[in-house]
């Protein structure tokens, strides 16, 4: 009876039933694809992520590397400027030790003439006028009224032919002789250092 009863039903109940699951077999076929879909997309996006997080970790040391040799190659190229101005500094220095040990074979005797014997150094006068006027040169600035130093040269500008213009100074020709040498050294140490910072940025 029972399957009688199952040959007999109506033709739109068969056709509903048959729509029904057809319905519910889309449907579930379509939340299986959706469902493999949804997580193949999770992977690829994983995997999309785990490359650019490698690749940002492998740039990232690259870059560390290349920063690291860079500043190793500044130091280097630092020490060796430094290496190259105390070495000059120093060869300075010696040339002025040379040079003052001579100061008294030049300053104290001379020949008026080739082959004739020596003699003393006639006196030299250099002014207070001539002495300021060489340090104004120099850009040393005056002493200042009631500074510790001779009445001429508390007067630096003075008119001249008076006494504070034309009075001797005190200074020697060693006195010059030394001070130039201390002025050399200077001059030279301070151009030695400006040629090693130019070197330094033209190899930067």
């Amino acid at each position: 009876m029972g399957a009688l009863e199952q040959l007999v039903w109506p033709l739109p109940a068969r056709l509903a039933a048959v729509g029904l699951a057809c319905l519910l077999s889309a449907s579930a076929a379509g939340s299986i694809a959706y469902g493999f879909g949804f997580r193949y997309a999770q992977s690829l996006g994983a995997t999309a992520l785990s490359d650019l997080k490698s690749k940002h970790a492998e740039q990232a040391l690259e870059a560390e590397s290349a920063n690291r040799l860079q500043l190793l190659q500044q130091v280097a190229r630092a020490s060796e400027s430094e290496s190259l101005l105390f070495n000059l500094m120093d060869q300075y220095a010696k040339e002025k030790q040379l040079l003052q040990e001579r100061i008294p074979h030049v300053t104290t005797q001379y020949r008026p003439a080739p082959g004739a014997a020596a003699q003393p150094i006639p006196r030299c006068v250099f002014t207070a006028g001539w002495l300021r006027d060489y340090n104004t040169a120099l850009g040393v600035p005056a002493p200042r009224a009631g500074a510790t130093a001779t009445q001429s040269a508390q007067a630096p500008w003075a008119a001249p032919g008076t006494d504070a213009e034309l009075l001797e100074s005190g200074v020697t020709p060693a006195d010059i002789l030394a001070h130039a040498q201390d002025y050399g050294v200077w001059a030279r140490n301070n151009l030695a250092q400006l040629n090693g910072l130019l070197d330094l940025q033209k190899k930067d």
